[in-house]
């Protein structure tokens, strides 16, 4: 039963053992004081040894059938009050069971039934009008995330296209030529993070639903084999572990996403003459790259968040990651182990 139940529960046998225990001296001068008058009232005169013997009597056997007659009577009320307990507050954790399989990204508004209580089906109304609205708010987010996106890719293009071709004249000047090129810094980031919100606005309206069985181990490889340049740009090493033909059942799209972030991430907060691990056995992926601090887990796949002080914000990478692994019932984990911050998935 629940926690108010069992309260409710104790508080009442702390009163019934009260009451047992003041009952039971009381039930024993009374039944005393009427076994005396009835003794008098026939002048029947008992000897010391027998008055004794029927004390004794009187405390056993009023003690016996004071306890016995509780006993009963508080099972029948504790056995009595949990079924009333739970036809009662069976309504509660049926909309309690509907609430908590309740996901914002299905979109699905929650239907109560009638309870036949009248503050049930308050309760109820007032959920049902609160989880609308929230879908309905989380709808618009989306909308205005997707247009957003959507809008912005065409002038991004032109604005960097600009860029590029005022880059390739000879009449900049040294200053002019690191200004353009800090802005064109920034509209690289700044179109990463376009697409990266488009990315988690279709997975969030399950625009991915299209499966197939994929060789991870290829993936794999392929993947690491496009990153070589810039493994070695960075000054790094991979030491990597792939078992051959692991297949998944998978959107290839996702699971290209999924393992270019995760990749990309560990090469870009590695520092240079470090290695980074690869690792893949039967269903389980991790990699893994050094590092002096562990991360924040609260904050780490959090949109935007920073889950250490010694670096910036995590952008979207590790966020479109964990979207991914809930979108297709996979979980990826992080720890810190060794100086070593070690990501895996387990499909």
């Amino acid at each position: 039963m629940t926690r108010l139940l069992n309260h409710s529960m104790s508080k009442m046998l702390i009163y019934a053992g009260i009451v047992l225990a003041v009952s039971i001296p009381v039930y024993y001068f009374a039944i005393s004081f009427l076994w005396h008058y009835e003794l008098n009232e026939h002048r029947i005169i008992l000897t010391d040894a027998a008055n004794r013997e029927d004390r004794l009597f009187i405390i056993v056997t009023v003690t016996s059938l004071t306890v016995l007659f509780f006993a009963l009577m508080l099972t029948g009320f504790i056995i009595l009050n949990k079924k009333v307990s739970e036809r009662i507050w069976q309504p509660f954790y049926q909309s309690l069971e509907k609430i908590k399989k309740f996901k914002l990204t299905d979109n699905e508004p929650v239907l109560f039934d009638n309870s036949g209580i009248s503050e049930f089906n308050e309760l109820n109304q007032s959920l049902q009008k609160l989880i609308a609205g929230n879908i309905t708010s989380f709808k618009q987010q989306k909308e205005f995330a997707e247009n957003a996106s959507h809008e912005l890719q065409t002038p991004l293009a032109i604005v960097q296209s600009k860029l590029d071709l005022i880059l390739q004249t000879h009449s900049l000047t040294p200053e002019q030529y690191d200004i353009v090129e800090d802005a064109l810094t920034a509209l690289s980031r700044v179109t990463r993070i376009n697409k990266n919100l488009l990315i988690l606005t279709k997975i969030e309206n399950n625009q991915y639903t299209e499966t197939e069985q994929v060789n991870l181990s290829d993936l794999l490889e392929d993947t690491l084999s496009d990153f070589a340049p810039f493994i070695s740009e960075r000054q790094l090493t991979a030491e990597k572990k792939i078992d051959p033909d692991i297949h998944i059942e998978a959107s290839r799209t996702l699971l290209e996403i999924l393992i270019n972030n995760l990749i990309s991430n560990a090469i870009r907060h590695s520092k240079p003459d470090c290695q980074i691990f690869i690792h893949l056995a039967g269903k389980h992926f991790s990699i893994a790259n050094t590092g002096d601090n562990s991360l924040d887990t609260e904050q780490l796949f959090r949109r935007f968040a920073s889950a250490s002080k010694h670096t910036p914000g995590t952008g979207l990478g590790l966020s479109i990651v964990d979207q991914i692994c809930k979108h297709s019932a996979w979980v990826v984990k992080y720890n810190y182990h060794h100086n070593l911050h070690i990501f895996s998935v387990d499909f």
